[in-house]
């Protein structure tokens, strides 16, 4: 719940402080609160990825509706994925009556637990129909699995289940076209083959062998609404429009609460050999029955994932299992250059690209929850990737993209009229997932090869980069501004390199290279004593750019958040809670939940990003707020609980509706399993040591340097105790290049913590205290 200053205490605080009261105690009493938005449903698909193949199911529409060929959104410049499904579903024939599974609706929606297999429950009279679409993760092919359980509860009746498959393979990209398509049946292998202009072939056949099979022209969705079994049909006789297959099982008419299976197999050849395709999927099935498939898919899985930590509760638990099958489905598994990467989004989720720091968070993810394996391959995928094309922009040879990259492992940066992204926060973000990786495998013998690439072209460029404040130099960062003069010095970018250099200084140990320890950490430690400098508000907080800053708006940016995550700044110090406090009165969005990523103002700014909450949300806790930290990250649980499991790029400012591309990979599953692997360990500084913070009377940090006086304190229940008697030392002026590295810049109230407002008696020094003071009001809590 959402609680504020009332007005009667700040009017009271202003008229003690105009009639020169020496002391003021405040308490903030609590208003009605504003009404905040329910954990609800809005995510509309089930994806399924085993980083070759990618489905997903709509539940809109209750039926699959993509199937692409790559789990990327773009094999190279040239060459985007497309998508080739219309749509594919099951039906059933009980009696004489014929059903399309996509008219019934499901009672239950979800995945299998901890699994990428998509499950639905539908009744039909008294039968139950319960229908698992996924990739199957075993099958290096791009390939899916339908399989329909059958169950009846009244007297046994004859039942047939059907599949029907209509696959566009006509000309055209990203959506190809129903001209020329062409279907022939394989009764060797029981199986249709499709082709056409796209130039690839599907093959569809039944797990076990069908009873019947038709295709164009005795379309075989008419035939079930007329109760028919399909005709048997050898094929198309040539290329027609728009053509479908599909095949029949007969169940018998099974006992009263015996389950039958019918299932059917979908694979894709990218060489158009439909025949030697279905082969390998029938040798992977190996005579499995359906129930058999599903239930190895699903061991295979529960194998793979990882316990929670410790003190998780069950839905915390059930969501980091999910978003653990989120990272695996995420990571490409097909051969060439871009096998390991890992997407930003599961499609249909279209940022389904790889970014360079998605792919740090989900790599850091993979850590926590114990997947060594996948992590190292994500690693491995950088050391080799195609790079190099912004040279000119990064000032040296370089190892780490810029930007992002394409499928077959080339970098990829996006243009518009003010230019390139060109993102040098990428350095620092590798250096920490490779450190972290490390630290926790022990695999220094996969250090030791990478380390001659990972320190010419990847730490040492970060170093030039470093400009002589210790600032990083302007680029377009987290939010993408592009360039031409819309590059600045952000204060994220700032804050990786400090955490990534010094990052490189333990790689530098483990990798047996002891001269480069100490000019790493250096390099580290004077990135981290560049941000109160030069990037900090007069009230404290850290900011978004110096650009910002000098000008006076925009500066409000919640990625600075990580000087407090990553270990740069003290969390008990001023800075940390005066850029909490600052991103709490400023960020929150109408829906009274989470936070939005600056004040920019533009509608994707302005929207609740779940990334920011599951990072505020460690902030919160290392700075003290265990409650808002607790209510914070309960929200987005309770959303990814009612969303399959799915955490979300964005909620909807007003409605908290899932916005924006899901499932979030990187900056949902990752981010998630970081934070939760994280919580309740303290903060640990990255460089040796916080930064240090400039003397402060009201700071209680260690080295907070001797109050003149009484300068002031928190009161009993959170209140804020204001004393007569000046600022306490230190408390020098700032300009818009910052403060001296001995100076204090003025600041405002920290939340919670005491506040000095100067000279009571002038009037307008109260006036322009009750300014800071009011970014207290703003402190949330979840009742």
């Amino acid at each position: 719940m959402r609680r504020r200053a009332s007005a009667d205490s700040l009017v009271a605080l202003g008229a003690g402080l105009l009639a020169g009261l020496p002391a003021v105690v405040v308490f903030f009493g609590s208003t009605p609160a504003r009404a905040e938005a329910s954990p609800h449903l809005s995510e509309h698909y089930l994806p399924s990825s085993n980083g070759i193949a990618a489905i997903a199911w709509d539940r809109s529409q209750s039926k699959l509706d993509q199937w692409l060929e790559h789990p990327y959104q773009a094999e190279s410049a040239g060459a985007q994925t497309r998508n080739f499904i219309y749509d594919s579903y099951p039906g059933v024939r009980v009696g004489t009556t014929g059903t399309w599974l996509d008219t019934v609706t499901p009672s239950v929606i979800e995945y299998v637990p901890g699994t990428g297999v998509v499950h639905t429950t539908r009744m039909l009279g008294t039968v139950k129909l319960d229908e698992y679409d996924f990739a199957p993760m075993g099958l290096a092919e791009h390939a899916s699995v339908m399989l329909l359980e059958v169950t009846q509860s009244g007297a046994p009746v004859p039942i047939d289940a059907y599949g029907i498959f209509n696959y566009h393979l006509g000309s055209g990209s990203p959506s190809p076209g129903t001209d020329s398509e062409t279907i022939s049946y394989d009764a060797t292998n029981d199986a249709y083959y499709e082709s056409g202009p796209s130039g690839v072939a599907f093959a569809y056949g039944s797990v076990t062998r069908s009873t019947h099979h038709g295709c164009t022209p005795n379309n075989p969705f008419g035939l079930l609404g007329a109760g028919s079994n399909l005709a048997d049909d050898p094929g198309t006789g040539g290329a027609t429009t728009d053509a479908v297959a599909g095949l029949q099982s007969s169940l018998g008419s099974p006992a009263a609460n015996a389950a039958t299976w019918a299932g059917w197999l979908t694979v894709l050849a990218p060489d158009a050999n439909g025949q030697a395709a279905i082969q390998r999927v029938r040798t992977w099935v190996a005579g499995r029955t359906p129930d058999k498939l599903l239930a190895d898919e699903v061991g295979a899985w529960q194998a793979w994932t990882k316990p929670p930590p410790a003190g998780a509760s069950a839905q915390e638990s059930a969501v980091a299992l999910q978003a653990q099958t989120v990272l695996r489905m995420g990571q490409v598994a097909e051969s060439g250059g871009g096998s390991g990467q890992i997407l930003a989004s599961v499609a249909p989720g279209t940022w389904n690209i790889s970014w360079v720091r998605d792919m740090a968070y989900a790599v850091v993810g993979l850590v926590r929850s114990g997947h060594y394996a996948e992590a190292k391959a994500a690693i491995a995928f950088q050391m080799q990737a195609q790079v190099g094309s912004y040279q000119q922009y990064v000032g040296a040879p370089y190892q780490i993209s810029v930007v992002r990259y394409y499928g077959n492992g080339s970098e990829w940066s996006d243009s518009n009229a003010n230019g390139p992204n060109i993102e040098f926060d990428g350095f620092g973000l590798f250096l920490w997932e490779l450190d972290q990786y490390v630290q926790a495998s022990g695999d220094t013998a996969s250090l030791a090869q990478w380390w001659p690439a990972v320190k010419s072209r990847v730490a040492d460029v970060l170093v030039d980069l470093q400009q002589a404040n210790g600032l990083i130099a302007a680029d377009s960062s987290i939010w993408e501004v592009h360039w031409n003069g819309q590059q600045r010095h952000f204060a994220y970018t700032t804050i990786t390199a400090a955490n990534g250099l010094c990052s490189a200084s333990r790689l530098a140990q483990a990798a047996g290279d002891p001269t480069d320890v100490p000019r790493y950490l250096a390099a580290g430690q004077k990135s981290r004593d560049a941000l109160l400098p030069n990037l900090r508000a007069t009230d404290g907080s850290l900011v978004q750019s110096t650009e910002a800053l000098a000008a006076g708006s925009g500066w409000l940016d919640a990625a600075v958040m990580e000087a407090i995550d990553l270990g740069l700044i003290d969390p008990a110090r001023h800075t940390a809670s005066a850029t909490l406090a600052a991103i709490e009165s400023g960020l929150v969005p109408q829906s009274g939940r989470g936070f939005k990523r600056s004040d920019a103002g533009d509608a994707y700014s302005s929207n609740e990003w779940v990334f920011v909450d599951l990072r505020a949300a460690r902030a919160l806790e290392l700075a003290g707020d265990v409650t808002h930290s607790q209510g914070l990250f309960a929200w987005n649980v309770d959303q990814a609980s009612d969303n399959f499991g799915e955490l979300s790029e964005l909620h909807d400012p007003v409605t908290a509706d899932y916005a924006g591309q899901s499932p979030m990979i990187g900056f949902g599953a990752g981010a998630y399993l970081v934070s939760l692997f994280d919580r309740g360990k303290p903060a640990v500084p990255t460089c040796g040591t916080f930064a240090s913070e400039p003397g402060n009377a009201s700071d209680a940090g260690a080295d907070a340097a001797p109050a003149q006086g009484d300068g002031g304190g928190p009161g009993p229940d959170g209140g804020i105790v204001v004393h007569d008697g000046g600022a306490g030392s230190g408390s020098g002026s700032r300009s818009d290049s910052g403060a001296g590295p001995n100076q204090e810049a003025p600041h405002g109230s920290s939340g919670g913590c005491g506040c000095v407002l100067g000279d009571a008696g002038s009037t307008g020094s109260a006036l322009v205290a009750l300014a800071p003071l009011a970014l207290l009001a703003f402190r949330r809590r979840r009742a």
